[in-house]
């Protein structure tokens, strides 16, 4: 039987997280019938993001933090 082939995920850093926030929000501003210009704007002023988006206070912060584990 051959062991398949996986992949490690590489981990996200701030510029990552903040990238894909920004093409995110640029490709939604475009979606809803924004011009480039105005698209552009909105994704490159950070603070017109919701703070569902990214949280503006800890932008790496892993979900699985939040799990409480019910102990035995």
């Amino acid at each position: 039987m051959r062991k398949r082939r996986t992949t490690k995920e590489p981990v996200l850093t701030k510029l990552d997280f903040w990238a894909i926030a920004a093409n995110e929000v640029y490709m939604a501003c475009r979606k809803s019938g924004m011009d480039e210009g105005t698209a552009l704007a909105f994704a490159m002023d950070r603070s017109s993001y919701p703070d569902w988006i990214v949280d503006t206070k800890d932008p790496i912060k892993n979900p699985l933090d939040d799990f409480d584990e019910d102990e035995d």
